[in-house]
């Protein structure tokens, strides 16, 4: 697939909650502000930005297992080809990614590991992308897989670029 149609991909997921508005509130406003925030205000990552982006991560978890509970959880587990299943995969890492950063976070020992998990846009951007699947707005597939992951480092400088001109904006 050329470079084009996995950006096509990532806009697609960008885009397709907005088109139904409730589905936006509960789960990715809170994603968008922590993202937004903590680029205008975090300029150096410590021990409590991995904890808050703990409590993200760990929002976002709940809240997909929350949309796939509605879908009945052990009908899926038997097999893993199923979408479903992946989405439920893809909930726990993120519930359990949470809670390891807010632990990691509380202990204040690792500071390399930190300085990563700390990162909203380290986070932000796999969780936005990763929400209309997670839904159901968006069918689970390994292309749009591929596509966020491709276009990771490229999101990653550009939400850094972003945040480094609100804040001098802002000053």
């Amino acid at each position: 697939m050329p470079l084009e149609g996995h950006l096509v991909r990532v806009v697609a997921l960008l885009v397709a909650p907005f088109r139904d508005f409730g589905a936006v509130w509960l789960g990715l406003v809170p994603l968008y502000v922590s993202l937004l925030l903590g680029e205008l205000y975090r300029s150096k990552v410590s021990f409590g930005h991995a904890v808050g982006n703990g409590f993200v991560m760990l929002w976002a978890g709940v809240n997909w297992a929350m949309h796939l509970s509605n879908l009945g959880f052990f009908s899926y587990l038997g097999n893993i080809k199923d979408r479903t299943a992946i989405a439920w995969i893809v909930a726990a890492c993120a519930f359990g990614l949470g809670i390891f950063t807010i632990v990691l976070g509380l202990r204040k020992k690792d500071r390399t590991l930190c300085q990563v998990l700390g990162h909203t846009r380290f986070s932000g951007y796999f969780l936005i992308t990763l929400y209309p699947m997670q839904v159901g707005l968006v069918t689970w597939n390994w292309p749009s897989l591929e596509s966020i992951l491709i276009f990771a480092l490229p999101a990653w400088f550009f939400i850094y670029l972003i945040g480094r001109l609100l804040r001098v904006f802002m000053k």
